[in-house]
């Protein structure tokens, strides 16, 4: 599978952090989604029920952010990349979690961790 569905960007705001503290409050992250997936049937058939939905799956990552807070971003990426391959058809996932305020004092503009996991379709 050589198609992807790409969702760059997607702002949310969650608990996490490495301290309690930090955890207190819901911060922003910016999460990246990429999905192999094989887009010729929807193509052919032009409808979105043979296709990845960008939009549930942007819903689903806000779910997942908001389910708990996490100490590590590499946590949230995980559960993201677990949790879409489960429910769409998809060979791989690469979830990528950025966080502005990590280094912000530093003038570096995010923090960042990618998983790619891959699915079985």
């Amino acid at each position: 599978m050589t198609d992807r569905v790409l969702i760059p960007g997607i702002p949310l705001r969650a608990r996490v952090g490495c301290t309690e503290d930090e955890r207190l409050e819901p911060q922003a992250i910016l999460v990246d989604v990429e999905l192999l997936c094989d887009a010729r049937p929807a193509a052919r058939s032009d409808s979105v029920e043979d296709a990845i939905d960008y939009v549930a799956v942007r819903n689903d990552v806000e779910s997942i952010a908001a389910a708990r807070p996490y100490a590590l971003i590499e946590t949230l990426a995980e559960a993201i990349a677990a949790a879409l391959l489960v429910k769409y058809p998809a060979g791989e996932a690469t979830v990528r979690v950025r966080k502005p305020a990590a280094l912000a004092r530093f003038g570096v503009p995010w923090a960042a961790v990618e998983v790619v996991r891959e699915g079985n379709a």
